[in-house]
């Protein structure tokens, strides 16, 4: 249940034909970042236009401090600036996802369909782990849960707990 490797998650989404764009990722992502909990490793945003299957494509490293939101605004509202970020991905010079794997993702969109692809890092995390560890503690879990109510997940806290040694150690 514990994770291992780095502290970093993807959240991935997929748009239908019928969805008008007005925004409201970008100001998300604005807010995500601005609270200093999350930190945006890598965007992505690749596009099918649903008259000419043309890409549009959006790929970009986060530095930690709010700096991709600027290029997503460029991007959304001037299409010089979205042709421009696209040729910058499939030309390799972008962030850290290939041309190549651009492309497929690209070719598998059908019209006027698009996705999102948001990495991001938790850098919260390492300083309530590194408290936990300090002080004796042992991770029993860890995981996204559909629930904000403790009560609903009674189950998987009893069955983390179970095996709890004396110690405050998970039983092998």
């Amino acid at each position: 249940m514990a994770s291992a490797g780095p502290d970093a998650q993807l959240l991935l989404y997929g748009f239908g034909a019928d969805v008008h764009f007005e925004g409201l990722m970008t100001g998300a992502l604005e807010r995500l970042e601005s609270g200093g909990t999350l930190r945006i490793l890598e965007a992505l945003f690749v596009h099918s236009d649903p008259d000419s299957g043309e890409l549009e494509i959006v790929s970009m490293r986060g530095d930690g401090a709010g700096g991709i939101i600027a290029p997503l605004l460029n991007f959304r509202l001037d299409a010089g600036e979205r042709r421009k970020a696209t040729q910058k991905a499939l030309s390799g010079r972008s962030s850290g996802v290939s041309a190549d794997l651009l492309r497929e993702l690209g070719e598998s969109l059908q019209p006027g369909t698009a996705v999102a692809a948001v990495l991001v890092d938790h850098p919260w995390r390492r300083a309530l782990e590194d408290a936990v560890a300090r002080t004796g503690g042992t991770a029993l879990a860890d995981e996204f849960v559909a629930t904000a109510v403790l009560d609903e997940v009674g189950d998987d806290l009893l069955a983390a707990t179970r095996g709890l040694s004396p110690g405050g150690e998970a039983a092998s």
